[in-house]
């Protein structure tokens, strides 16, 4: 048989793998091969560990991994999903079933995200989507919060998954969100509204990574909360560039999640930047990745930039170093900026 290091998608074992030790905490999960070698993630270690193994054409090929910490459900989830995404493994009826399913999902996903920012004084947005051949299902928007007419929410999400399944939570998630934003007592309480739903009434087997960020249009103030997902990015007009680490689970993972809120400041001509990993996971045609660090560096050169043009320096950028690589998932940015006039 193949080798599973020869079937399986880089970016999305990785991507499914990080989703898995966010849920369970920071718990190391890997996928091995049927000699027990590592071939991606992080290793079990001893025992007690879980595995589940991870099956082609009904023979297995593989197991996903994890500590204790891991509960055998999620490990049991994870195997399925990756099941998904191997190489070589699919019938040609379920290949085109496959393909129709990733075509409507695309045009469900594609009408989620804005046609036209909304009109804020004193802001300026831009942003950029490009999506792979098969996709996650990543979200963006901009919308004003009901009944604060000097407020307005920035989200950026990633939903696991492929196809109807995925493009349709990621509505129902952008509707919840939405709704909670409005009511809410700020971003934090927000996702821990859209998480409860997502576990008690949706019941999914899918999982979201979302950040979720609620500004003061008239002072600058920004309060944000993370569900998994990548840092925020806050590009000082004076130059650097400050992350702002707020992270928690993602959601649909656990019931009782927490999630931890944080308060910044965004001063004139100061930017927020909000992506998805289909940026630092990028890969150029020798696999390497585009990685945070380039990314923080890209854009410590746009500091006092405007939006539109911050995305188009950060997108050219990508675009040179992925090179004559195809995209291995979608590739979502969204800028805000704070005018200085």
């Amino acid at each position: 048989m193949t080798p599973i290091d020869d079937l399986v998608d880089p970016a999305a074992v990785a991507g499914l793998l990080a989703l898995a030790t966010a849920a369970s905490g920071g718990a190391a999960v890997g996928l091995v091969d049927t000699g027990g070698a590592l071939v991606a993630g992080r290793s079990a270690g001893p025992l007690p560990a879980h595995r589940h193994a991870v099956t082609v054409d009904g023979k297995a090929i593989g197991a996903v991994t994890g500590e204790a910490a891991v509960t055998p459900e999620l490990l049991a989830l994870v195997a399925r999903s990756l099941e998904l995404v191997l190489q070589g493994g699919l019938a040609d009826a379920d290949r085109t079933r496959m393909a129709q399913e990733l075509a409507i999902g695309r045009r469900i996903q594609m009408a989620l995200l804005p046609r036209r920012f909304p009109d804020v004084p004193g802001w300026t947005f831009g942003a950029h989507y490009e999506p792979a051949r098969e996709v996650g299902g990543d979200l963006f928007d901009v919308f004003p919060v009901r009944g604060r007419s000097d407020t307005f929410a920035l989200v950026v999400a990633d939903v696991t998954g492929k196809g109807i399944p995925a493009a349709l939570l990621m509505a129902d998630v952008r509707a919840l969100l939405h709704a909670a934003t409005d009511n809410a007592d700020g971003p934090a309480d927000a996702l821990t509204r859209v998480n409860r739903i997502l576990v008690t009434e949706r019941a999914t087997p899918l999982f979201v990574t979302a950040v979720l960020l609620v500004v003061d249009t008239a002072r600058g103030v920004v309060r944000h909360a993370s569900a998994g997902h990548d840092p925020v990015l806050v590009a000082r007009s004076g130059g650097g560039v400050e992350a702002l680490e707020r992270n928690g689970p993602i959601l649909g993972a656990l019931r009782d999640a927490v999630f931890a809120e944080g308060i910044t400041s965004v001063g004139p001509d100061d930017a927020i930047v909000l992506y998805t990993d289909g940026i630092t996971e990028a890969r150029d045609e020798r696999r390497r990745f585009y990685g945070e660090q380039r990314l923080l560096d890209v854009l410590s050169g746009t500091c006092g930039h405007p939006a539109d043009g911050i995305v188009a320096t950060v997108v050219r950028d990508v675009l040179a170093f992925r090179g004559d690589a195809e995209p291995s998932d979608d590739v979502t940015l969204l800028v805000a900026q704070r005018r200085g006039d």
